[in-house]
């Protein structure tokens, strides 16, 4: 019966795994892994930016109270590929990629 639930988990997994988005710019794909370089070489600049920040707390375990210790820039970037593809947004943590989804 373990060896059955396992082998669920194990599709379950890799069906997750799989939706992972990525985006054609011309001759190239674009992923969770390229650099922001490289996505502005492959893809060029967006059709429009958003651009948000917001403070980093930690928790000093001594006391208990939380201090700033950073700021954490989050980019959002839309591009429409064209007329008949849905619009693509690039979310950018700090300079760097961590998610491309379609949008409407």
């Amino acid at each position: 019966m373990s060896a059955r639930i396992l082998g669920i988990a194990i599709v379950f997994l890799s069906c997750t795994v799989a939706q992972a988005e990525s985006m054609r710019c011309g001759q190239f794909i674009v992923n969770e892994t390229t650099s922001l370089t490289e996505l502005l070489t492959k893809c060029g600049e967006p059709t429009s930016k958003e651009t948000s920040s917001e403070d980093v707390h930690a928790r000093n375990p001594d006391t208990g109270f939380t201090r700033k210790i950073g700021t954490r820039i989050t980019e959002r970037w839309r591009y429409q590929r064209s007329n008949r593809a849905l619009p693509m947004t690039v979310t950018i943590v700090d300079g760097k990629v961590v998610r491309l989804e379609r949008t409407e």
